[in-house]
């Protein structure tokens, strides 16, 4: 999907990572392209995850360049520990969002100096969409779900401990946090 988005839309390395509710950390890597394994590492923690936060790209938003903050990038600690030193100067950022849930965030790395061209936000901004689909863990997951005959709610236990609903089922109070069956289930 990175490699696809490429020929479109320009970056020197990216990454893609899910959101993960409940963790600690907040972002799980899903992919990446070009991006040194010390530079992945790092945006798995939780600076990444506070810069992304004081940022706003982890809310529905346009595609975000560090040349739009109205401070310099280097005071974010994502931006001075790791990207500058790196050789990475610009980036567009975006977070993923089908409807109200937030599904990840996608940054893609520029060794360039210049921030990227309306054109190139405009397109990253039109295939978000595809992005979030494409990522989506929990859209084959409702597809599984419209399989099985007479599913009648369900929820889906995420390593960090988190529920999700899963999209297309009802809540059910049998799946509530700390029920029985919820219990059951994470055992």
């Amino acid at each position: 999907m990175l490699e696809s988005l490429r020929r479109r839309v320009p970056f020197d390395a990216a990454w893609l990572a899910l959101a993960d509710p409940g963790s600690s950390v907040g972002y799980a890597s899903l992919a990446s392209v070009d991006l040194p394994q010390g530079t992945e590492r790092y945006l798995l923690g939780p600076r990444m995850a506070h810069d992304i936060e004081q940022t706003g790209t982890n809310r529905a938003r346009p595609p975000l360049s560090p040349s739009d903050l109205p401070y310099p990038a280097e005071t974010l600690p994502t931006w001075a520990e790791c990207l500058h030193p790196a050789g990475f100067h610009e980036a567009l950022a975006v977070a993923l969002f089908d409807g109200q849930r937030h599904v990840g965030f996608l940054a893609l790395l520029s060794e360039a100096t210049r921030p990227p061209d309306a054109a190139v936000r405009r397109e990253l901004q039109q295939l978000t969409p595809l992005l979030t689909r494409g990522a989506d863990p929990m859209r084959p997951l409702a597809a599984a779900a419209r399989v099985v005959g007479g599913a009648a709610a369900g929820i889906a236990l995420c390593c960090s401990g988190a529920q999700l609903p899963v999209p297309g089922l009802p809540d059910d109070a049998l799946l509530v946090d700390g029920s029985p069956v919820v219990t059951i289930a994470r055992s």
